[in-house]
């Protein structure tokens, strides 16, 4: 499994695409089916980060 993950595509604020990056509960990155918390961002095409949001994974 990843790690993290790029999604292409249109995100709602406004980006190009969106990143999400998976981590255990101390903060480590960490296979997606692991994860328990996760950072979802939302970028323009030239990298420029519109929308970081910070969640809770099932």
């Amino acid at each position: 499994m990843a790690k993290y993950i790029k999604i292409k595509g249109k995100t709602p604020n406004g980006g190009d695409y969106s990143e999400i990056y998976f981590f255990d509960d101390k903060g480590n990155p960490i296979d997606q089916k692991n994860a328990s918390r996760c950072v979802i961002r939302e970028c323009k095409e030239n990298g420029e980060l519109l929308k970081e949001t910070f969640a809770t994974c099932e």
